[in-house]
């Protein structure tokens, strides 16, 4: 059996990071407020207020692989006080995917998280 055992993986020029692929990991992950303003990401370039209420869409940096039947997986999830209060997500493409915040039936602005996993393009 071997250990691999390290404080730090770093990319050959020892100071980039690793670029993870053909593995399932997190390859994007954003968390902003209600009004698209974003508190921290990775692999994000910007977000956009979608225009209508509840909406924002997370433009990626990196393009992800995306082609029918094998997209990458897009998990969100919104902060509230209220049980009943939930994010969806849809309009993907390789380079971007669009939430959309909700408070039982009524779309609302609420501050999300999303993550994304699958392969860079």
């Amino acid at each position: 059996m071997s250990n691999i055992r390290a404080g730090e993986i770093s990319g050959v020029n020892g100071t980039d990071p690793v670029t993870l692929t053909k593995q399932v990991a997190t390859k994007v992950w954003a968390k902003y407020d209600g009004n698209s303003v974003i508190a921290d990401s990775f692999n994000v370039s910007s977000t956009t207020d979608g225009g209508t209420t509840g909406q924002t869409t997370v433009n990626i940096t990196n393009a992800l692989f995306f082609q029918a039947g094998k997209e990458y997986a897009v998990q969100a999830t919104c902060n509230g006080t209220s049980g009943d209060r939930f994010a969806t997500v849809a309009q993907q493409s390789a380079t971007s995917y669009a939430s959309y915040t909700y408070d039982g039936n009524v779309r609302t602005e609420l501050p999300v998280g999303t993550i994304a996993t699958g392969d860079l393009a």
